[in-house]
């Protein structure tokens, strides 16, 4: 069913009404809501000793303060046993994580952080062996967890996304940053989809919202600042080849390109495709497009007319960020836009999903501190470097 949602991005203290088709089962609904952006008054900006930058993507699992403010998860408050000494106690593992981190990164950003004073607890008090005096936080209305970034480089923009899908609460709010890499923009956007408790069909749309909306604001950027990189980060409760992991049944929030190339091929030929390829499928997408490499992205943004971004696990060896089940899952992910491969300006070096000391059981698999005292998150750091390079 094609409903037709209403995006609203503040800018400048202005609204900017567009109004998109969203191909979904269920209505969606997309606002924004306010940032909270700190910036450290009179501060300078260290720039590292090489020619890289590091950015760090990092679900830390819960990271609550020891103040009751009636959003938290029942455990984390003082009915629930969760003191300040709990609080010190999780901000120095993670800060400890961070410091082993190599190359150190310049830019971080967090997912499941309770709020902006947590972050600038973390950053100002634990983390200080990186200056990043710039900061951005959102969360949604009465939610429990945020998302916040803190960077060495100044903060030129920020905007916040909340989506709404049907009768369910709002979605979980994307966050999306600009910034200044010593004169390179760059655009990095923070998400924290829907999980899939209650069953990943049931879940999906909520999901696909969620990509509703980030591949809309993907779109308009690509149409004013088509050469400005773009870094989709976060926790997208979603594995990228989820579509073929899940039989192909139903359409997903994260779409392999090829596979998309071929249904608007056979809905062209009249030859019989899936149920949801329609043409307003294609012309107002619920979804990300993903290709494995800058060559395919490039090959793809022809016939869609639309962003393709690199999924960064296909030149990966690691075999997820996330261990539930039994079984590895990539649903932390960092997908970048191809410019990232061309010379000149910031280029791409390297992703990596290193395990961090302690933070790692004897097999490699991430361990959660709420399972053992000496851990740190459920889930891994993620790592993507880029460096300035020459046209």
């Amino acid at each position: 069913m094609n409903e037709q949602i209403r995006l609203v991005i503040r800018h400048g203290g202005v609204d900017q009404v567009q109004r998109v088709l969203v191909s979904t089962l269920v209505v969606s609904v997309i606002t924004v809501s306010a940032v909270l952006v700190s910036t450290g008054a009179g501060c300078t900006v260290i720039l590292p000793d090489d020619e890289e930058v590091t950015i760090l993507a990092w679900n830390v699992e819960n990271l609550f303060d020891a103040v009751d403010q009636g959003t938290e998860y029942p455990e984390f408050t003082v009915d629930g046993g969760w003191t300040e000494r709990d609080y010190q106690a999780r901000k120095r593992r993670v800060a400890e994580a961070v410091h082993s981190l190599r190359p150190k990164p310049d830019v971080m950003v967090f997912v499941e952080i309770e709020n902006e004073h947590v972050l600038n607890a973390l950053v100002d008090d634990y983390i200080v062996d990186i200056h990043a005096p710039y900061r951005a936080f959102t969360k949604g209305p009465g939610a429990a967890i945020g998302i916040g970034l803190a960077s060495r480089y100044p903060v030129t923009e920020v905007l916040t996304h909340l989506a709404r899908s049907g009768e369910f609460p709002p979605l979980r709010p994307v966050l999306e940053v600009h910034l200044d890499i010593d004169g390179e923009p760059i655009v990095v956007f923070a998400n924290h989809w829907k999980s899939k408790r209650g069953g990943a069909p049931a879940t999906e749309p909520l999901r696909r919202a969620s990509a509703a909306l980030l591949a809309t604001r993907l779109q308009i950027l690509r149409e004013t600042h088509r050469s400005v990189p773009i870094v989709v980060t976060g926790d997208f409760n979603e594995r990228p080849r989820e579509f073929e992991l899940t039989g192909r049944s139903y359409p997903t929030a994260l779409m392999p390109a090829e596979e998309v190339a071929g249904f608007r091929e056979r809905l062209h030929a009249e030859d019989d495709p899936p149920w949801w390829v329609t043409e307003d499928w294609f012309r107002y997408p619920d979804y990300l497009l993903l290709a494995p490499d800058e060559v395919e992205a490039r090959r793809h943004e022809k016939w869609s007319d639309g962003p393709v971004l690199v999924n960064l696990w296909d030149s990966s060896d690691a075999p997820g960020s996330f261990f539930f089940i039994h079984s590895w899952e990539r649903i932390d992910a960092m997908y970048i836009s191809p410019v990232l491969f061309e010379s000149g300006g910031l280029e791409f070096r390297s992703f990596a999903v290193p395990c961090v000391p302690d933070g790692c059981d004897s097999q490699g698999r991430p361990l959660s501190w709420e399972d053992d005292p000496r851990g740190v998150s459920d889930h891994m750091p993620l790592l993507l470097t880029l460096a300035r390079s020459e046209a």
